[in-house]
C-alpha cells in the first residue's frame, strides 16, 4: 500500500524525535538523495539550492512500521503514600476506618478564617474612609 509523502516523513520525524525545522538544519551537508538517505538525514539541498525531501518512490511504495509511543502507566500501578505527621500507616488506617479523620482537615479550615484587620473589625469599603487616593480638601 502506497504511503503519502506528509505521512512518510511526519513518522520518520518522530521516530527520530525530531522537529521538521531540525532536520531541515542539515539538509546542506548533502547533494543528493544518495549521500542524505546514508547518513540517515531526511532532507537535501538540490542543484538550486532548495531543500527538499530525500525520499525514494519505492520508500512511499513500503508499508511504515508502527512508532510505539510512551504510555502512561494505569491507575493500579501508581502506588500513593500519604505522611501524616508522627502516625504510622496502621494508625491512619485504624483512625480512617473509625471514622476519625486522621489529618484534622475540618479544624485546620475553620482555623484558616482570620480577622479582616488588626484591630479585629471588619473592613469598611462604604463612604466613610480616610485616606486613600483621592482625599478631601478643607474649605
Amino acid at each position: 500500500m502506497a504511503v503519502t509523502l506528509r505521512k512518510y516523513l511526519n513518522d520518520k520525524l518522530k521516530e527520530k524525535g525530531l522537529s521538521v525545522k531540525q532536520a531541515q538544519k542539515n539538509a546542506g551537508k548533502y547533494k543528493s538523495i544518495a549521500a542524505a538517505k546514508k547518513a540517515g538525514s531526511l532532507y537535501y539541498t538540490n542543484k538550486d539550492g532548495k531543500v527538499m525531501a530525500a525520499v525514494y518512490a519505492e520508500d512511499l511504495k513500503k508499508p511504515l512500521k508502527d512508532v510505539k509511543t510512551k504510555i502512561r502507566p494505569t491507575s493500579g500501578s501508581v502506588k500513593v503514600e500519604v505522611l501524616v505527621g508522627s502516625m504510622t500507616k496502621s494508625e491512619v488506617a485504624d483512625a480512617i476506618s473509625k471514622g476519625k479523620n486522621p489529618m484534622n482537615l475540618a479544624k485546620a479550615a475553620k482555623k484558616k478564617k482570620a480577622t479582616a484587620n488588626k484591630k479585629g473589625k471588619p473592613m469598611n469599603f462604604s463612604g466613610n474612609s480616610k485616606g486613600g487616593m483621592a482625599k478631601k480638601g478643607k474649605k
